[in-house]
């Protein structure tokens, strides 16, 4: 099932992201499609067909993992910033983007690397799936996931607001998508850290995470419906103009 929801992902992230192309000499529109392309590459090496013969490239098995890694925390932060611009919401744009923000960044990544330095994973394997039950590995999984988690987190507050302010519709629609996609990912933290205690729920953790991958295009896609339907200023902002 993974499998199927991550391909799913891949397409209709791929199909959304190609709506960029039209504009993309605009700032907004590279920013946007910069993290659907990243996180399409992200969900793809989550594929075994597609990771393991890329994986073979290289020395060090399951290196690719490492840039599966980077493909998501850049995805995010990139979708995070450009949605807290949209918003209007200063303190989410510098926790995400400013310098506090960068340093999160940074150091996230930099512990992804010493903590996969240390990982002793022979066999080819996406996120190291195969290896879950080494603690070692498990946090190495575990630190994006948090990551992850807390840039969604700040953007929760400011979504639902935006979610209950009418009259459009699809707005408020998009707004709801993308609010609930992020509480999943919470959600999928709070269950990553469980399985240090309950190795089996790697697996719907896993899955838990195709599907608040998927309602954030939902609510990606909605903003699009929004933009041709309205046209009005605040939609002109959304994430998803094309400029």
């Amino acid at each position: 099932m993974m499998e199927i929801l991550f391909s799913a992902v891949v397409v209709i992230g791929a199909g959304l992201t190609l709506t960029r192309l039209p504009r993309l000499t605009h700032s907004r529109n590279q920013a946007i499609f910069l993290s659907g392309t990243a996180a399409c590459l992200a969900f793809a090496l989550m594929i075994p067909a597609v990771y393991e013969p890329l994986d073979g490239l290289f020395l060090r098995t399951n290196f690719m993992d490492i840039f599966a890694k980077l493909a998501l925390l850049l995805a995010v932060n990139i979708l995070v910033t450009e949605i807290a611009r949209t918003l209007r919401n200063t303190r989410v744009q510098r926790l995400a983007a400013g310098l506090s923000g960068k340093t999160i960044l940074v150091l996230t990544f930099a512990l992804e690397l010493v903590l996969f330095a240390f990982t002793d994973t022979p066999q080819p394997s996406p996120g190291l799936g195969l290896y879950i039950g080494d603690p070692l590995v498990l946090a190495y999984n575990t630190v994006i996931v948090v990551y992850i988690a807390y840039l969604g987190a700040l953007l929760i507050g400011p979504l639902l607001r935006d979610a209950r302010t009418p009259p459009q519709s699809y707005r408020q629609a998009s707004s709801a998508l993308l609010a609930f996609g992020f509480v999943l990912a919470i959600v999928r933290a709070v269950i990553m850290l469980a399985t240090f205690a309950f190795p089996g729920l790697y697996e719907p953790g896993q899955i838990i995470s195709g599907f608040s991958a998927l309602f954030v295009i939902a609510g990606l896609g909605s903003a699009w419906i929004a933009l041709r339907k309205y046209g009005t200023p605040r939609i002109k902002q959304s994430t998803l103009r094309i400029e």
